[in-house]
Parts: C-alpha cells; structure tokens; sequence
C-alpha cells in the first residue's frame, strides 16, 4: 500500500486556521461490524477497554471471544485471534503487556463454561507475542476472571480456585517451565455466602489493591437478602511478596452503598441460571484505580442483571432482565406481567450505583458521589483512570442524554416514539482536589463532573451522531490519552446481499485531554496497494472532525470521484497503471480543509515505466496544481530513500 498525507506536503494549500475545540469528546477510532474484506469479518462489542501498545495499536476483545487490532487513527477493526478455537469464551479482563525491556509479550486469561451445573470450569492464562499473534498456554486455572497484573518479571490473576471462593496466584514469566504460586485463598464470605475476586490493580506502594463481592444472590429470589445492612463485598490490600500474612480487608461493602458485580454458577438454581440467561454486562467488573494523597476509588453499581419473573398463567418463576442495567427505573408497559415485582423490580435502596474512596491505609472510607440515574448517570462499571491533569475518570453503563436510535447516516431521522428514547452511558470524571468531607462524614463537595453522554441516533436536540453506547470503562495508553470501548452502536450499514440495514456491534474511542492532540483528519487506505491486472483493491476512507468531502482522481465509472460521505469503501478494479486517489473535506473544529491522497499500482510492469503517465486515469479530473507539486516533493524524498536502502 503506498500512502501519501497531504498535511505533511511542504506545497499543501490547505488551510488550518483557528484554535480547535475545547470541550472534552471521544474521537470514533472505529465502529465495529458491518462487510469487511478477507481478515475483518467477526469483530464484535468490546468487552474491555482497548489496550495500547508498545507497537503504537491497540488490541481487545470482544463478545465473539476474538482477540481484535486496529491502528490508533479512524480505521476499522481486525480480527487476530480465535479465542474459542484455544477453547476459551469467557472474558471479564484485558489483556496486559510485558513492557521491560527486551520484551512485550501479551497476556490474557479466560475460560469456557462447560455446562450449567459445573461446579468449577477449566481455564488458562496465555501467553501472545507483541503483536497478539502466536498464543500458547503459560498455566491452567479456574474459571479466571481476566484481570491481570504485570509487577517485574512476575504476572498476578485471579481465579475461583479450588474451593470456588477466590484465588490470588502468581506466575514467574521468566521460568523455563512457568507454574501456578498461590498468593492468597479467599474464604467464603458471611453466612456461607460465595466470594467472587472482581477489580485488582498494583498500587505504588507495590501492593495490591483489589475487591471482592459477595453473591448476595438474584433480587427477589427466595433466600436473598434485601436489608440495607446487609454485606455486599470487600475492598482489600495485599503484599504480595509476603502472601496471606499481609491481607487485610479495608472495608466492607453493604446494599446501601452499592454492590459489586458477581458471576457465578455455584448455590442455588436461581444464581446459576441468572449469569447464564442475563446479558453480558454482568461480565463488567468494578474498577479501582489510585488516586493521590494515598486513596484507592472505585465503582459500585448492581451485583447481577436478572432479576425475579412470573408467568402469568401460573408456569412458575423464570429470570427477566433488570431495566436498571439499562438505566430504566421499569420495564415497559407490556412486559410489567413479567416481573415478580413492582418498579424498579430491585430490592435494594442504590438504585444507580455510586463512586467510594477508601485511604490505602484502610482507615478512611467515603462514599464520595451517588449517580440519580437519567441524565445524571446510571451504573458506574469498568477499569477508571488517574489522568495528567490530577481527574479521575471513568465511565457509567447508562444514563446520560436521551438517544433514540436512528436510520443509516444520510438518510432522514425521525425522532423516535416517546418510549424508544434510552440513555447510553455517559464519561465522567472526579476532582479529587476539590472534595471535601465534614466531620460528620457528610460530602460538602463530591468533585464530580458527568463530561459527556453517549449517543448513538438522534438526541432530543435533533442531533445525530453515532459514538455507539454501553461504555465498558477506560483504559490510560504511554502517550497520555485515554482509550475506552462502547459495547453496541456506531451507526448502520446496508447487507451486500439482501441490502437490509443491520446497525453496528459497539465502537472504539480515544479521548485527549489536550485539544491540540485531536485536530480533522481525514485518511485514506487502499488494500493491497499492488495489484495484478484484473484484480481487486479495497479504498477506504474515514475522517474525524471534518465534513463536506469531495473525492478526485481514480477512473471514469469507479464510483470514486464527486461528493462523499465522511466515511465508506468501494471496490475497485482499473486498468495497468498507477492510480492516485485524494479526499479533501472541511473541518468542523477550523473552517479550513484537510485531506489525504492514497494510490495504486496496477500491473507491477506497468507501474515501474509509466509511473507518471497514467495516475489519474481518464475519469477523476486532473487534480490541482498544488496537490501534483506536493506528489512530486513526496515521490523525489521516497525515490532518494529507496537509493539509501
């Protein structure tokens, strides 16, 4: 592929004039779903917040169970690795890097649930080269909960372990022959209750700091507690260079300050057919990060997504959806007959979960901001980040700003039915400077700020944008800005074959916290860039910020040349020669233009002895004076590079 950027032509006459926008908005890197070429297909929702690199992309996974790369520009997704063909399907965490030097091998655990009544379920941490190709099994493990944590040479995870209420282990990476070290046995929790290990993160003291939620059990379930008082989960810190000696619980969680998400399919019936029938959300883990002046935070939200139903006809009891995960305080008016309960059909007094800060000294505990729900937030989930500018930030399942999910882009919008409106989850963010707690442990200032809500369609403005929805938290890449996933949404595309309009499986998002790092781009791609005469490339093209774009160059009839939307691909298929494809489009943050040129070489006998002579075709127009020079300064440094070699 040969790619030329216009923005960096020394005789480029576009314009960039102005300061850029200065309020805090994700930049769509890609929406995932939709036709792909060969080596696309299958990438599906996020589950976790993408990781970042040391080779500048970013890698994930998603609800398809596939190990998935994209480059840190607007692009699309790639699929790198079948998790299911290693047998693996079940993933709550992301994947780590070794980033010693001389290293940078990925890490990634996981487990495939073997049938409903298992008591424990196999699983493994794998081992991948820099780029996620290559996995291999480093040690098996019990049902894992993905989280991992790279110290040195030494990777600490969490699994149920063999008495099913939690196990810290620790693996050597350097060892010839890496084997399990058991750090840590959680014990059951009060009154028999399961422990399930959820967040952890190394803390710069070099302890671990992680929580534990107890499975109070499915809302309205015979047995299940609904008093306030009642003991949801744990924060806790360990050494874990000295083991169970070093473990202390921080504090203890009940109903009335939130719960921690649990999945598992030991106890009664109830909880083993709410994680199996229940969306996947119950698969997103509370967070935790460090924050200064010695305080760990976290998310609490709803410990399980189901909760009690009834048929009417007198069938028994089943599991239905909560609505609150969806940020819905009821379900709707024709399904209320389902549920076993009124409105908001959960038993517990936090309806829409809160954020604590607890002192790594175990000593101070507060619960800092309560999310009300509807445009304030709902269900705080998700890995948070310590930003550089001092914030805490992180992200919330639901609420935020009405959305109603629209028709394709370009087509007309018509505001939805009142009942079709949702909310989409929102970012926000925390100030831990500007907190203040009395001395009766009343918040005078919780420092919280909710910065942007996720829409994906029209909002109740009129505005239609696709950011996607359901964010599943926040990951802090080496250069600064942070990167975080939305697990449903981007927009639509049209089927090739029956020509249906089918919406997108979730996006990918960079946020920057200086404006200047996030300026319109516009990009074009055409895989492969060397063809054979009669075959077939990809042209690709994406922008961020800008908009009214207009396309040159090509052949007469390829579809490519005249007005484009901001983003799409065609096929295309000239005649031997070298082609070159530009986009120029106005940017919405300056009024001025920004661009890019890719090209084509067809038949490679052709593309070395008539270079110059063929690379606009008959059909796309000349281009522009300015565009040719600029060409020409590109190809005279590239030809001078190539003699170097």
């Amino acid at each position: 592929m040969r790619r030329l950027g216009l923005c960096l032509l020394s005789l480029c006459a576009l314009v960039l004039a102005g300061s850029p926008a200065s309020a805090l908005e994700p930049t769509i890197l890609a929406a995932n779903g939709g036709p792909k070429p060969d080596g696309y297909e299958g990438v599906g929702p996020p589950r976790v917040p993408p990781l970042l690199a040391r080779n500048g992309r970013l890698y994930g996974i998603d609800g398809y169970d596939n190990i998935f790369s994209l480059e840190n520009y607007v692009n699309h997704s790639r699929q790198v690795v079948d998790l299911t063909e290693l047998g693996l399907e079940t993933f709550s965490g992301g994947l780590v890097q070794d980033n010693r030097e001389g290293k940078g091998e990925m890490y990634v655990a996981g487990f495939r649930p073997e049938s409903l009544f298992n008591e424990l379920d196999s699983g493994r941490l794998l081992r991948l080269d820099f780029d996620g190709s290559h996995p291999r099994t480093v040690v098996e493990l019990l049902e894992p909960n993905g989280i991992l944590v790279i110290d040195g040479g030494r990777i600490y995870g969490l699994d149920k372990g063999p008495e099913g209420n939690g196990r810290l282990f620790a693996v050597d990476l350097d060892a010839a022959q890496p084997t399990l070290e058991t750090v840590h046995i959680f014990s059951a929790g009060p009154q028999g209750q399961r422990q399930y290990p959820n967040g952890m993160i190394l803390g710069s003291d070099g302890w671990l700091y992680g929580v534990t939620a107890y499975v109070r059990g499915v809302p309205y379930a015979p047995g299940t507690p609904s008093s306030p008082a009642t003991p949801t989960g744990t924060v806790y810190r360990i050494d874990p260079r000295q083991g169970t000696a070093s473990f202390e619980v921080l504090h203890t969680f009940v109903l009335d300050d939130g719960e921690i998400p649990w999945q598992t399919r030991y106890g009664e019936t109830y909880h083993r057919m709410a994680v199996n029938s229940s969306n996947s959300i119950s698969y997103i883990l509370s967070g935790l990060v460090e924050g200064p002046e010695g305080y760990v935070y976290g998310n609490l939200s709803l410990g399980i997504c189901t909760t009690m139903g009834t048929q009417p006809e007198g069938l028994g009891h089943f599991l239905e959806a909560l609505p609150l995960c969806d940020g819905q305080e009821a379900a709707a008016d024709d399904r209320l007959k389902w549920y076993a309960s009124d409105p908001p059909h959960y038993d517990g007094p936090n309806l829409h979960g809160s954020i604590y800060r607890v002192a790594m000294s175990g000593d101070d505990f507060a619960i800092v901001h309560r999310f009300s729900g509807g445009d304030g937030g709902s269900q705080p989930r998700g890995p948070m980040v310590l930003a550089g500018d001092g914030n805490i930030y992180g992200t919330t399942y639901a609420g935020g700003r009405l959305s109603g999910r629209g028709a394709p882009p370009g087509e007309p919008v018509d505001p939805p039915a009142d009942d079709e409106w949702f909310h989409g989850g929102t970012i926000y963010r925390i100030n831990p400077d500007q907190i203040r707690i009395g001395d009766s442990g009343q918040v005078e200032n919780d420092g919280f700020e909710l910065v942007y809500a996720f829409v994906d369609g029209m909002d109740k403005q009129g505005n239609v944008r696709y950011d996607g929805v359901q964010p599943v938290g926040l990951s802090l890449g080496s250069d600064g800005r942070m990167y975080g996933g939305n697990r449903s949404g981007g927009g639509y595309f049209r089927t090739s074959i029956s020509n249906k309009v089918l919406r997108r499986t979730g996006t990918l998002y960079r946020l920057s916290l200086n404006p200047d790092d996030e300026q319109s781009r516009v990009t074009i791609t055409v895989t492969p860039g060397e063809i054979e005469e009669g075959g077939t490339a990809l042209l690709e093209w994406s922008s961020v910020d800008a908009s009214n774009c207009t396309a040159s160059g090509g052949t007469e009839g390829d579809g490519w040349a005249g007005p484009k939307d901001d983003t799409g691909y065609i096929e295309v298929s000239p005649e031997p020669g070298t082609y070159y494809y530009t986009l120029t489009c106005e940017s919405t943050l300056t009024g001025g233009q920004v661009g890019d040129v890719a090209s084509l070489g067809v038949g490679a006998q052709d593309r070395t002895t008539d270079e110059q002579t063929r690379e606009y075709g008959n059909g796309g127009g000349s281009p522009s004076w300015w565009l040719l020079a600029g060409m020409g300064v590109l190809l005279a440094a590239r030809s001078k590079r190539s003699g170097r070699r």
